[in-house]
């Protein structure tokens, strides 16, 4: 965007920062200053690879949004070439991730990472596209302009993460309400300081909720297997729980788009909760999950966990 402002200046004096974001503001502030410390006669070179490789990593983008476990089963069956290819335009997050659990027999034989960048952009458009057929489509664009239910498509793996695990402690909260002090403080006692101040804090919360809301969370909590579970792996599942009630039968590829960025097993157990739930889903108890998801999500942006965008998208609508 500096480039792009000094090679294209506004004659009315319009900068682009005016049109940016507040979360966006602070990474074009950056980007200016490194700007400035290239030399004038280099700029025009940088620019231009600066595009390429921006263009490159936009092709690449949904792929980079998968959760890697499922990006494994399709590369195993290609060759190491390809995989090496592949490999080059994702995370570094995700690589690590993908040379752990591929063969050793396959890893030894990837080329070298400076034969990558010499492959044609045909080439690499190619191998996209034939990859890609593997896995829901998935949206590009990192700016979104609405901010509702039928967009949760746009949170990243680690948000999902952070959206199952408070749904998990709201669904928890919801079912305590109304119980003895002595159950409570059962709860309580499993969980980190921290935690169990959260959980109170929402129970006082929800003190108000309609007891009708209040009982089916108990269901919720009544539906888990009943297996051993740690704290977090507890409030996960509680959390996904809650979250397949927010599903409809005309939502299930926004599930697929959801569930490409979540861990396999995470993905299965969101599957078999939403299929128990669909059958006997009512249009108003479903409207009314969805709008208790959104609300998490922005609680969770103005926090800092997800994508500020939300936030900001909430007040700007509010404005």
């Amino acid at each position: 965007m500096s480039a792009l402002e000094e090679l294209f200046p506004d004659e009315e004096g319009v900068s682009i920062s005016d049109y940016l974001s507040t979360s966006d503001l602070s990474h074009y502030e950056k980007a200016k200053s490194l700007w400035a410390e290239i030399p004038v006669e280099e700029r025009h070179s940088f620019f231009q690879n600066q595009l390429k490789s921006l263009r490159s990593k936009q092709d690449f983008s949904g792929i980079m949004d998968i959760h890697p476990a499922w990006l494994l089963r399709p590369l195993e069956k290609e060759s190491p070439r390809v995989i090496g290819l592949i490999l080059r335009h994702l995370p570094s997050k995700h690589v690590r991730y993908l040379l752990e659990h591929l063969p050793k027999r396959v890893t030894m034989r990837l080329p070298k990472l400076v034969e990558s960048f010499y492959v044609p952009s045909e080439i690499l458009a190619l191998v996209w596209r034939r990859f890609e057929r593997h896995f829901h489509p998935m949206p590009l664009a990192r700016s979104f302009a609405q901010y509702d239910f039928d967009h949760i498509h746009y949170l990243k793996s680690e948000e999902i993460d952070h959206l199952l695990r408070d749904l998990g402690m709201s669904e928890l909260a919801l079912s305590l309400v109304g119980t003895t002090k002595k159950i409570a403080h059962v709860l309580l006692n499993r969980f980190s300081i921290k935690d169990a101040k959260t959980l109170v804090s929402r129970i006082k919360e929800y003190q108000n909720q309609d007891r009708t809301f209040c009982r089916e969370s108990r269901y919720t909590v009544l539906e888990l297997d009943g297996e051993e579970h740690g704290v977090e792996a507890f409030l996960k599942e509680l959390g996904a729980a809650a979250f397949s009630k927010a599903f409809q039968t005309e939502q299930m590829n926004l599930f697929r788009a959801v569930s490409q960025k979540m861990s396999p097993s995470e993905s299965y157990l969101l599957k078999r909760y939403i299929d128990s739930h669909l059958p006997a889903a009512l249009g108003a108890f479903v409207e009314r999950r969805q709008s208790w998801v959104m609300d998490h999500i922005i609680r969770l942006s103005e926090e800092g966990s997800l994508d500020p965008q939300w936030a900001e998208l909430r007040a700007r609508d509010a404005a």
